[in-house]
């Protein structure tokens, strides 16, 4: 998803339709009202105290407890207005932005990494993830430009392809599976994206099409899913094609993939926006078809529903099993 949030994002805003959003909820579960109305939640993530945080398109850095919400742009910090696009949490509690620089937030000051003054290959820091022990992953990268950078707390470590075995130099989207390995999405070149997997002592090895049985168009976004599988988006927001049957979302066990099929798919035509899967191990899935606004998947079949936004762009699962939606006109949380 990051790589397409803002061409999405204007699309969205310009071309919006609201919906009347009675009966349009999963089963078992119940709508909030729209919060932080006017908001354009781009990512989420949860401390410890349950405390949400949230990125948006330009508005800054949103703190939100379920009731009061405190705002970090530019008028009251270090924050600039540039879009977030991802948000982790550490042990003790620091968040980490990716944005147009990584910046730290301790709960009292921010600190901005910028990349002349720690010797990072870029500024833009679309994807961020943490490992289990503490280990900041971060994107530091354009196209053909840059790489995956490690930051333990006291040193910087990139990776590129001149330096190592990563297959490219621009990353979509990081991810840490159960068994803390690192896995990496690239998309430099369309009909050319492929994964690396980071391992003990930072052995990296490639997946690629050869690997997955087929060849990515672009990748959207990746998570691990309740059985340590990498499932995967792929995203067509920059192909000149609107066609159907094209895979959307792939599962990859690390040995095998399998396509995670859409219904009528032959028919209908499907733009996965953002997924994510949450502790049950259903996955959700958002889409740009205004009739399928974002789906559920069991493993077995899909609910589709509607929320009447104008688009959902990413998912995040809270402490309390709450389902919290943001898209590009504030949060909605499912219940």
């Amino acid at each position: 998803m990051k790589n397409a949030v803002l061409i999405f994002a204007l699309f969205f805003l310009f071309n919006s339709c609201k919906n009347d959003s009675k009966d349009v909820i999963p089963e078992g579960r119940v709508l909030d009202d729209i919060t932080l109305k006017d908001y354009f939640i781009t990512s989420i993530a949860f401390d410890k105290k349950g405390n949400a945080w949230l990125g948006t398109l330009s508005q800054g850095l949103i703190k939100f407890d379920g009731k009061a919400a405190k705002v970090f742009d530019s008028s009251n910090s270090a924050m600039s207005n540039a879009a977030i696009m991802d948000i982790e949490v550490d042990k003790a509690g620091h968040i980490w932005i990716g944005s147009n620089d990584l910046m730290e937030y301790d709960g009292v000051k921010f600190i901005r990494y910028e990349s002349k003054q720690f010797g990072l290959p870029a500024n833009h820091v679309r994807s961020v993830a943490i490992d289990a022990s503490d280990n900041i992953w971060f994107s530091c990268s354009s196209f053909q430009s840059g790489g995956l950078v490690k930051y333990d707390g006291s040193t910087f470590i990139t990776f590129t392809p001149a330096n190592s075995k990563l297959p490219g130099n621009l990353i979509q989207g990081i991810t840490i599976d159960q068994s803390n390995q690192v896995w990496v999405a690239f998309n430099d070149g369309f009909d050319e994206g492929s994964l690396a997997k980071i391992g003990l002592d930072d052995i990296i090895s490639v997946v690629g099409s050869k690997e997955l049985g087929f060849k990515p168009y672009n990748f959207g976004n990746i998570v691990i899913n309740k059985n340590n599988e990498l499932v995967a988006s792929i995203d067509y927001g920059l192909s000149s094609l609107m066609i159907t049957g094209r895979p959307q979302i792939f599962k990859f066990n690390g040995s095998k993939s399998q396509i995670v099929s859409l219904p009528d798919e032959q028919s209908v035509i499907y733009s996965t926006q953002s997924i994510y899967s949450d502790k049950n191990g259903n996955l959700w899935a958002s889409f740009s078809n205004a009739d399928k606004e974002y789906g559920i998947f069991n493993g077995k079949e899909w609910m589709f529903k509607k929320l009447g936004s104008s688009g959902i762009f990413t998912f995040a699962e809270s402490p309390a099993g709450e389902m919290w939606l943001g898209t590009g006109d504030g949060l909605y949380i499912l219940k």
